[in-house]
């Protein structure tokens, strides 16, 4: 499938092309009132080049879309068939789901830039996981007391 991959992209003139190696889930809009839209969430994302310079990861992008213009701009599957497992976010909240598709090749997929989290790590290890060395300072893996 990367073969035919490489290939579209020269066919296209494009500079790369993305490979989805893994998704988290992501969510539908299916009520009648609101137009019919999904977002995917993946986990690795890899920029293919077609003149043979090394993949290089991308971070940050969600795929996009209406699912009966996405059907119709798949170009060829696989013969192996995988299962997925993970979580979709729909009106009625977000659910455990399981699918089973082969890989796909697109002749043309949308993202777009995901949103920037917000999120920010712990400034403090959790209680009970701090290393104490008979005094009341911790210390960092380099051994720096902080």
């Amino acid at each position: 499938m990367r073969a035919q991959l490489i290939d579209e992209v020269k066919k296209q003139g494009k500079p790369y092309g993305l490979y989805f190696e893994d998704v988290q889930g992501g969510f539908t809009l299916t009520t009648r009132e609101l137009p019919q839209a999904f977002q995917v969430l993946p986990v690795i994302v890899w920029r293919v080049y077609p003149d043979g310079r090394p993949d290089q990861l991308v971070r940050g992008v969600d795929i996009v879309g209406t699912p009966l213009a996405s059907l119709n701009r798949i170009l060829l599957t696989g013969d192996k068939t995988e299962v997925f497992n993970g979580i979709c976010g729909a009106e009625s909240g977000s659910v455990p789901v399981s699918a089973s598709a082969p890989a796909m090749l697109f002749s043309e997929m949308e993202v777009q830039k995901r949103s920037a989290s917000r999120e920010r790590p712990p400034i403090l290890p959790a209680p009970g996981f701090e290393e104490m060395s008979g005094s009341s300072a911790t210390t960092s893996p380099a051994g720096s007391a902080r």
